[in-house]
């Protein structure tokens, strides 16, 4: 029959496009096996410490009745003794030459740098402590990154505690396998202690660092939902990770493939050499994994209390943001945090790109594009402020504040450093000074020029990515930060108290 030969002729054809698709798709698979299996084989070799951790790290499974901040610093204290011995015994043939933070001799060990450890978790208490702080360091560095910070708000009154999140401050092995659980849970016990320590009332902030941002706009919205979790009356952030790329969604792959291939390396997204006590030279695949994870708990997060009506209840946020950013997507902080904020006082300072007219054709501003419409467009009442040129034939900055319809400036005092044509994502918490990533006359202290690097010669050679020399590491603008935060939190706490 006609029906019957025209299905039939239906069904051959259905059944041969299915099987042209499974071949697509298993040659894509292939393809995309190989192509990844052959970057990971062009890595160095993989060294102890990209394989091993210390077995105590703290886990989200850990955190049971009655386990404390006490009981996480103590179990901290065991993480560092197995990391010593590592260092000391299986890893010592391995950790060779100056620099490398591995190695008990070397001018990078972070150990015998300073007086303090900054990878650990820290506590710094003023005698009479008028509030607390919890801050949260950034993706594969350590409290080092807030320490400045930290030694302020101590100097305003605040009890702080600078947590070191679970699997930073060791080894990269450890940040292969940490979860985002495992870095929630610790925020938890870490507030739970800090609010314990301070006089009851007293009001508690969040800061946070580009992904631990992330994790203190997670925690507070946690906090919404949690009467057992103390709640933060205002949120400072750098550089927050409120939206990253969608390419981090592939990332989950370099499990399946690392397997399939037998080579390890396909776990890993760089390795660098480990020349900074503070932060990893090498990048595990499961990092980008993590952080794509917690961002987009905060945006349903925020969506969520948005549809339900309660942005109020979560408290004013100050943000500090360089309009160009490798790292995290800057609208997104826009779109997804600030364009949902209650009118509470909340503020987003933007850094500009230096608009000096002489780096007319070399500064991009393609970045433009993306961030002005936004911010045209949003009604969210917040204040922005931009930290840009006076006008195109100076280098003095102003800080240019957009208060509803009315713009202000307020000049600085201060100017763009010979050479600087922008901030970067790492660099708005350090200060000048700092003695490992300010200027070259901060950092002859301790030997390690990390950012002033000047070594030249041909691309690929160093085990250091162009991006990390050329990347500013530190903010020629962060008396202004430092002092707008303090300044915003005064004002903040006082609205609430009021």
């Amino acid at each position: 029959m006609p029906g019957t030969t025209i299905r039939h002729a239906m069904v051959k054809w259905a059944f041969r496009g299915a099987v042209l698709l499974l071949l697509v798709a298993a040659g894509a698979a292939a393809g995309v096996l190989y192509g990844w299996t052959q970057v990971a084989r062009g890595l160095p070799a993989l060294q102890g410490w990209h394989t091993e951790a210390p077995a105590s790290e703290f886990r989200a499974s850990d955190a049971q009745a009655g386990y404390d901040f006490e009981a996480y610093r103590r179990q901290e204290a065991r993480v560092f003794d197995e990391l010593d011995h590592l260092v000391s015994g299986p890893w010592a043939g391995e950790a060779r030459g100056r620099f490398n933070r591995f190695s008990a001799a070397s001018v990078c060990n972070p150990a015998t740098l300073f007086d303090t450890n900054w990878n650990r978790t820290f506590v710094l208490e003023p005698p009479a402590p008028a509030g607390g702080a919890l801050l949260i360091h950034g993706l594969s560095d350590a409290p080092y990154s807030l320490r400045a910070v930290a030694e302020r708000l101590r100097a305003e009154g605040f009890t702080v505690i600078g947590l070191r999140v679970p699997g930073h401050g060791t080894s990269p092995a450890a940040l292969a396998t940490a979860s985002l659980e495992d870095w929630t849970a610790a925020v938890r016990v870490a507030a739970v202690g800090l609010r314990s320590r301070i006089p009851a009332g007293a009001p508690l902030v969040v800061v946070g660092y580009s992904n631990g941002g992330a994790l203190g706009v997670h925690y507070a919205l946690e906090s919404l939902a949690d009467a057992s979790l103390p709640r933060p009356q205002a949120i400072v952030l750098f550089s927050p990770m409120i939206g990253i790329t969608p390419m981090a969604t592939v990332t989950w792959l370099h499990r399946p493939i690392a397997a399939l291939s037998g080579e390890p390396r396909a776990d890993w997204a760089s390795l660098e050499a480990e020349v900074d006590p503070f932060k990893y030279g090498a990048w595990p695949m499961n990092a980008s994994v993590q952080a794509w994870q917690i961002t987009r708990h905060v945006e349903r997060g925020l969506a969520a209390i948005a549809r339900a009506g309660r942005m109020a209840e979560l408290p004013p946020i100050l943000a500090f943001q360089s309009a160009v950013d490798s790292t995290v997507i800057t609208p997104s902080l826009v779109t997804a945090l600030f364009d949902r904020v209650a009118p509470n006082g909340s503020e987003l300072v933007l850094f500009d790109v230096n608009r000096a007219a002489w780096l007319d054709n070399l500064v991009s501003l393609d970045f433009e594009q993306r961030i002005v419409p936004v911010l045209r467009q949003s009604r969210a009442p917040f204040t922005l402020t931009l930290v840009t040129n006076e006008n195109s034939e100076s280098l003095q900055v102003v800080a240019r504040t957009r208060r509803g319809a009315a713009w202000s400036d307020v000049p600085l005092g201060t100017s763009w450093p010979p050479g600087v044509f922008s901030l970067s994502h790492v660099a708005v918490p350090f200060r000048p000074d700092d003695p490992l990533y300010g200027t070259a006359e901060a950092t002859r202290q301790t030997g390690l020029p990390l950012g002033s690097l000047t070594a030249r010669g041909e691309s690929g050679v160093l085990r250091i990515s162009d991006g990390t020399r050329l990347r500013l590491r530190h903010n020629p603008f962060y008396e202004y930060t430092e002092n707008r935060a303090i300044e915003w939190l005064r004002q903040a706490l006082n609205r609430k108290g009021s």
